[in-house]
């Protein structure tokens, strides 16, 4: 990474640094094969839309991960939100692998969740995505739960 690139990071707002960590996470669930598969990023860059980021941001996620740091929001419903987005990178590419899980986990924990609590939380998000049920009642539902 160039010294404007370093600079550009350190100027950042939280926002965005905000946003770029949990596209970081979710790199980090894709490349657990190794291999950052075409529908991976084509979802890495649905978040981005959803976040209001141009798919440059993307590409600097992807080309610098290790220049991002890990940021933790203030709010449950947020954490929750990344986990769900974390649970469906997983899943995207129609192959559950536990080592996907298993950084899916490590994040969960990172993020502020009890681990006791973090197996209940992605079984939900999977069980209840696989039968269907949209995104804001799991989502309601565990906040209530937590």
């Amino acid at each position: 990474m160039g010294i404007f690139e370093k600079f550009r990071n350190t100027i950042e707002t939280n926002e965005l640094k905000r946003k770029k960590s949990h596209l970081k996470n979710l790199y980090q669930i894709a490349m657990t094969d190794g291999n950052l598969a075409n529908v991976e990023f084509d979802f890495l860059l649905s978040i981005a839309n959803k976040m209001y980021l141009q798919p440059s941001v993307v590409q600097n996620v992807v080309s610098f991960p290790d220049d991002i740091s890990f940021y933790v929001p203030s709010h449950d419903k947020e954490k929750l939100d990344q986990i769900y987005d974390c649970v469906c990178m997983i899943l995207i590419d129609g192959d559950i692998n536990q080592r996907e899980i298993g950084v899916c986990k490590l994040i969960a924990i990172k993020l502020g969740f009890r681990p006791v609590i973090v197996d209940y939380i992605i079984e939900t998000i999977v069980t209840d995505i696989i039968n269907g049920i949209a995104s804001e009642f799991i989502l309601q539902k565990l906040l209530n739960e937590l």
